[in-house]
């Protein structure tokens, strides 16, 4: 019975692992530092971010909602991404650690977003976001916009 059982949670380790490396699974990364704030201005380059803060997010829940966000977007294609972006956001840490500089293709109530990493060094890869972390996105956004 002991082997049967040390068979089975090998075998479920194993399927675990596998999973993991699915292409979709694989998310963006932060730093382990607490994020402070979220500024959000408008897309002009790919070749650097524009500092003109169109909305500054410093509030927990705001702050949380797009960090999450972030960490939940999964890495697809590279055809994900066929516009420019609508907006640079930057992730401030509570530290004296460097600025994390993504772009944000937001989509549609319902739809999902798109992020990529703000400079083609880092990668060009893009992560998409799930619908619901778009409407609390959009919530955020919009509210601010009025």
């Amino acid at each position: 019975m002991k082997g049967l059982l040390t068979i089975m949670l090998l075998y479920m380790a194993a399927l675990l692992t596998g999973c993991e490396n699915e292409p979709g699974w694989e998310t963006m990364q932060l730093l382990d530092e607490k994020v402070v704030e979220i500024r959000i201005s408008a897309f002009e380059s790919w070749d650097e971010m524009n500092g003109d803060t169109l909305f500054s997010f410093k509030e927990a829940k705001a702050v949380s909602a797009f960090e999450e966000a972030i960490r939940t977007a999964r890495k697809q294609p590279d055809d994900a991404k066929r516009t420019d972006p609508d907006y640079d956001v930057m992730v401030i840490y509570d530290q004296q650690s460097p600025i994390h500089a993504i772009k944000l293709w937001l989509g549609e109530e319902g739809q999902g977003s798109v992020f990529s990493y703000g400079f083609k060094d880092w990668g060009e890869d893009v992560y998409v976001v799930s619908a619901k972390h778009t409407d609390r996105m959009r919530e955020f956004i919009l509210q601010e916009g009025h």
